[in-house]
């Protein structure tokens, strides 16, 4: 180590020098005299303070008179005691001590007495500061050293407890006579304060008496007084009641003869306009009707026009489709028979599933387009039945019976339910024999000028 190093470590084994390890150890176990039955991890409470002051006696000759400089200032020594730095480890050791923290010095102590035996003087001082005879009775002399003043610091707390029980026990036993001369004192007032007492009592018992007589006769005047009060109270009050119900009974009654007869003039009033404009309000209920069902047959024509505007654009489509499904039966799909005519009937019998897709779907624009003329006819019959209506009000006779019929089938156009498809008397078309062979021939000759070409 440096002369720095030695320094520092010098002061701070002072500092631990200045520590009254025994006043700590006493602080820390006020209860205990014989310190060699504590334990503090594997040594007794003796036996730690007796290496700890051997550990820093002996460093701290080592260091003024012995090795000094030749000393390691921090040594690594590879085993389960690690490392020592005499600097940090001294500091640790100074704090544990100054704070009564006896359980952690263990550590810090057995790595510094390791340093000594490792660097040779713990059990033989180089300078020669004590002799191997001598250690046991240090060691011995610290621990009754100890105990003495454990002992002596238990025998003040002693001595202090006693003297401050001996002057309780006074202050007890002249408060005890204090109390004894004052029971005398009350026991001879008490025997006046019952002399006096039965007086009182006497003289009580006479006002009570003469007192009962007296509440006798006013609880006498008071009930009858409180009767009549009540009684001229309980009339003065029926009377206003009545007075005040018979006004307002009569406020209320006007007021509801004037709100009745109020009101029957305006239900007259009401009931003649009602009656004027009867015709008026049956005609514009009936129109309201009409507009309404109306309404909705034109609501469901514009339901159905999404899917013809589909089926009007899928009718071309499906045609120039078909004619195209027509070039290529006849054209790459020509079967390759030896007979020509075989072939031409395979093929017609190829492209039939696309003639027949384009009659289902000349159909359904057929079927879309039949409905919303339907509906669009039904919301014009509907818009007219109040104005019809009133024509079927008048009695048959010869001269209406047409109008008459005309305007019932109107309005079973309107309730019957729309068709689907149209009656047909005869068929859309029919293909003759006749007209099947030359449609053959036709064909036959366009596939030959296709193959030519």
């Amino acid at each position: 180590m440096n002369v720095n190093q030695r320094q520092q470590v010098l002061e701070i084994l002072d500092n631990i020098a200045n520590v009254d390890i025994e006043e700590k150890m006493i602080e820390k176990y006020p209860e205990e005299t014989d310190f060699t039955k504590i334990n503090i991890g594997k040594y007794s409470a003796s036996e730690l303070l007796a290496l700890t002051n051997k550990m820093t006696k002996q460093l701290k000759n080592e260091l003024e008179k012995g090795l000094k400089f030749l000393l390691p200032f921090t040594e690594n020594f590879s085993n389960d005691f690690g490392s020592v730095n005499l600097n940090q480890d001294l500091n640790y050791l100074f704090s544990y001590l100054n704070n009564k923290q006896f359980e952690n010095v263990e550590v810090v102590l057995d790595k510094l007495i390791h340093y000594q035996i490792k660097n040779g003087f713990w059990d033989k001082s180089s300078v020669k500061s004590h002799s191997i005879e001598t250690e046991e009775i240090k060691k011995q002399k610290a621990s009754i050293d100890l105990n003495l003043k454990a002992l002596t610091q238990n025998i003040e707390n002693y001595t202090n407890l006693r003297d401050n029980l001996d002057e309780k026990i006074k202050s007890f036993d002249s408060y005890v006579q204090n109390k004894k001369e004052e029971l005398i004192q009350v026991s001879n007032s008490l025997e006046t304060a019952k002399n006096q007492l039965n007086e009182i009592i006497n003289i009580e018992s006479n006002i009570s008496n003469k007192e009962t007589e007296i509440k006798g006769i006013l609880n006498n005047l008071s009930e009858k007084l409180e009767t009549v009060t009540v009684d001229i109270n309980d009339y003065q009050e029926e009377f206003e009641e009545l007075k005040t119900s018979n006004s307002n009974l009569k406020i209320e009654l006007e007021t509801k003869i004037n709100d009745t007869t109020t009101k029957l003039t305006k239900a007259k009033e009401d009931l003649n306009f009602i009656e004027n404009k009867k015709e008026q309000i049956e005609t514009l209920t009936g129109m309201a009707a009409d507009g309404a069902l109306g309404s909705k047959f034109d609501q469901r024509q514009v339901k159905l026009n999404d899917g013809l505007i589909f089926w009007k654009w899928a009718v071309p489509i499906m045609t120039i489709l078909a004619g195209a499904w027509v070039v290529v039966v006849f054209k790459y799909l020509m079967p390759s028979f030896k007979e020509e005519w075989l072939n031409i009937i395979i093929s017609i019998l190829k492209t039939i599933p696309g003639f027949i897709l384009l009659g289902f779907v000349f159909s359904q624009y057929k079927k879309e387009r039949n409905l919303q003329e339907e509906y669009a006819f039904k919301s014009a019959v509907a818009m007219t039945l109040t104005a019809y209506s009133e024509m079927l009000a008048k009695a048959d006779s010869e001269d209406n019976i047409s109008r008459q019929q005309m305007l019932l089938k109107s309005i079973e156009l309107v309730y019957n339910q729309p068709h689907i498809y149209t009656e047909k008397i005869n068929k859309v078309s029919s293909l003759s024999t006749k007209d099947f062979n030359e449609t053959l021939k036709t064909l036959t000759e366009a596939v030959k000028n296709l193959k030519s070409n």
